[in-house]
């Protein structure tokens, strides 16, 4: 493979178009019921952050040398994605938080980062994004269900 390391502006792009709704959770003060009682998933914590640690770094930092061109139809699927996780965000924010929605929330991003990888051509950070997405649904799941 052609990779290298560098700096990706598209990468970091891709990476903080959806953190901006989290900006807004953690700015705006705790009105709404988190429910964390408690971790029961530690190991499933430091695996669900270790795997989005590295597919991060592997979006910004790492570089194939091959070029990414305007393929819209990947842009096309990233933009409606992020604006349906907008959208489940400002729900969210209005006190919807109902388990369809909070799922819709764990998803979303993470088949945006993966059509942006494909894009980009980060082939390598397909798999740790498709396992922080899987254990990031895990997470979501039973923090809801020790809510409810």
């Amino acid at each position: 493979m052609d990779y290298h390391f560098g700096f990706s502006w598209r990468g970091l792009i891709v990476f903080l178009l959806p953190m901006v709704p989290n900006l807004f959770y953690f700015l705006i003060p705790a009105s709404i019921d988190s429910g964390n009682k408690g971790n029961s998933h530690f190991l499933l914590d430091i695996l669900e952050h270790g795997s989005q640690a590295i597919f991060i770094f592997l979006l910004i930092f790492v570089i194939r040398n091959q070029a990414s061109q305007m393929l819209f139809p990947y842009l096309i699927g990233m933009g409606v994605l992020l604006f349906f996780y907008y959208v489940l965000w400002m729900l969210y924010f209005t006190g919807n938080a109902s388990l369809f929605i909070l799922l819709g929330m764990a998803v979303l991003p993470v088949i945006y980062f993966i059509l942006a990888e494909i894009w980009l051509h980060h082939y390598l950070a397909i798999l740790p994004t498709t396992l922080f997405g899987i254990i990031h649904v895990i997470i979501t799941y039973m923090d809801y269900q020790s809510r409810v």
